[in-house]
Order: structure tokens, then C-alpha cells, then sequence
């Protein structure tokens, strides 16, 4: 995957090795010249390019045009007087300053961005959290409904299970963010401050609420964001914690551990003086340090 990219720019010729190195389209020849035709020719496993190109010309031995065709279609080369050197060829055929970045976007799957990734990847959210929102988006989480998809035809009795929150029932993406009733008790506990007293307990309705704003810099919607993904994180965690150990905290508990850990992650923050920032301080008790003077250049 990697070797595709690394070609051997041509400089005089007498370093980049004729059969091995990728200097044209068709390289490395030794995907399709044999070693015993190299031997059979004359050439040895080290020649170099300037050994078979002179004076502006391929010097292939007659019978290889008719059996390696592939050969016609080799472009002509400017042979300069400097050294070859190793480059990196991005996958749209262009010469790129070598960096971990354009090996990234070259060896990656790339696919089309989807419209709910800067609601969970923002430069102010919790790394945690927001791995945790990606799975819960894209519905990868263990829930019971899905380990019961998994083994419809075993011997284990999924009918059996219940959510480890309030016992009603098998837990899903959808049961368990908010409509549980302890799920649905921690998130009457933070909606409100976060901006979202409008929002109903329904996942559905937070996502499409979460992706209108998703873009949006707003110190609110950034915070809705944050305490969105820490609810849901932390409503997981208890799950999880009652599931499989004797661990057991309430609902009054859970809010006041989601609203410190968000006012904690606002106070590495900075603001920009309004009438609405004023408010958040207020609300989240946050000291007015926070708050950044615009200057004269803006």
C-alpha cells in the first residue's frame, strides 16, 4: 500500500535501480521481468537506469519489446546531472513534501464526511466522550437487544435480560438515552442548563437537535454538545457498573458528576465578552478570567 507512493525521482540515473525502484507507471519491472530473463539479457540485479537508457533512448533487448509490450509505454526521461532522490507521489499523481499527514491521506479509506462529525469531534470536546458518542451514533454499543441479534439461535435466554437501570425490559441505544426512566431522570437533571429544556427525552430528537448545531461556534450549542456526550457517557458507565459489579450511584449523583465534569473541561476555555456568555458563567459558576477582551485588530 505504502510502496505505491514511494518513487525514485530520476535525476542522472545512477541510483535508482532499473528493476526494483518505482520510477514510472509500470515499476518496479521486476513485477513482471523475471529474474532469469534479467541473467539471460546481460543485466545483473543492480543495473541502473542510466545502464539502459543513452542518449535519450531504451536500449531493451529486441525480443522483450514482443514479450513485455508493457515496455512501449515507458515515458522518456530527462537525464540530469544531480543525484536521484526518494519522493512521495500522492495517489493524484502529484510530487509531495514527504509528512505523516499526506501518508495518512494517501493510504486511508476516505469516505464522503458525514454530517454528524463535528458534533462528536470538536477541538473543546473529551476525547473519551466523544469516542464513546461514535459508538452510540453509529449504534455499535453492546446493548442487550444487539447481543440477543447475535445469538437468536443459542442456547442463552436473552428474554431474561433487563436493563441493569430500571429493570423494564431488555436495554437499547434508544432505551437507555433517555427514555429509561433513570436515563430519563439524568437527563431532565442537565438539559436545561445546557440549553436544551426543549429537547425530549428521545435520542432521535437529541441527534437531529445536535446535528442543526453541529458547525455552529455558539458557546452554547459547543456546550450542549459536551454535555450530551458526558450524559450519555456517564449513563453507560453506571449501566456497565451495575451490570457487573455491586457498584450503584443515583440519578441526583449522576447529574452532579456530568455537570462537574463539563464545568471542569469549561474552565480550560476561553470566551468572548456577550451578553449570553455572561450568563454561562453565571450558571456553570465559572470565574470571569475566562473572558476574552477583543482588541483593536478584532
Amino acid at each position: 500500500m505504502v510502496q505505491q507512493h514511494v518513487w525514485m525521482k530520476i535525476g542522472d540515473g545512477t541510483s535508482a535501480n532499473i528493476w526494483f525502484d518505482k520510477w514510472d507507471v509500470v515499476c518496479p519491472l521486476s513485477s513482471f521481468i523475471t529474474p532469469r530473463a534479467i541473467a539471460n539479457a546481460g543485466f545483473t540485479f543492480k543495473t541502473k537506469v542510466e545502464d539502459v537508457y543513452r542518449q535519450g533512448e531504451w536500449e531493451w533487448p529486441d525480443q522483450w519489446l514482443t514479450r513485455y509490450p508493457i515496455l512501449l509505454n515507458i515515458q522518456h526521461i530527462n537525464m540530469r546531472n544531480m543525484n536521484d532522490k526518494v519522493v512521495w507521489r500522492s495517489s493524484a499523481g502529484k510530487e509531495v513534501e514527504y509528512s505523516t499527514v499526506n501518508v495518512w491521506d494517501d493510504i486511508r479509506v476516505a469516505q464522503s464526511e458525514v454530517q454528524w462529525s463535528s458534533m462528536v469531534w470538536f477541538p473543546q470536546a473529551i476525547p473519551r466522550h466523544s469516542f464513546f458518542l461514535w459508538l452510540l451514533v453509529n449504534k455499535k454499543l453492546k446493548t442487550q437487544d444487539v447481543m440477543a441479534r447475535w445469538c437468536a439461535s443459542g442456547n442463552m435466554n436473552f428474554n431474561l435480560m433487563c436493563c441493569s437501570l430500571c429493570s423494564l425490559g431488555p436495554d437499547s441505544h434508544e432505551h437507555l438515552f433517555f427514555e429509561c426512566s433513570f436515563g430519563s431522570q439524568v437527563w431532565n437533571g442537565v438539559k436545561d442548563i445546557a440549553g436544551l429544556s426543549s429537547i425530549a427525552n428521545s435520542w432521535d430528537m437529541i441527534f437531529t437537535h445536535l446535528v442543526q448545531v453541529a458547525n455552529s461556534k455558539n458557546a452554547m450549542h459547543v456546550i450542549s454538545k459536551m454535555v450530551v456526550s458526558a450524559a450519555g457517557y456517564f449513563v453507560w458507565q453506571e449501566r456497565n457498573f451495575r451490570l457487573f459489579t455491586s457498584k450503584k450511584r443515583s440519578a441526583e449523583r449522576l447529574v452532579d458528576i456530568i455537570l462537574a465534569t463539563v464545568q471542569m473541561k469549561l474552565h480550560t476555555m476561553r470566551f468572548k465578552r456577550t451578553s449570553q456568555v455572561e450568563r454561562i458563567l453565571q450558571d456553570w459558576s465559572l470565574p470571569r478570567g475566562l473572558i476574552v477582551e477583543d482588541d483593536d485588530n478584532g
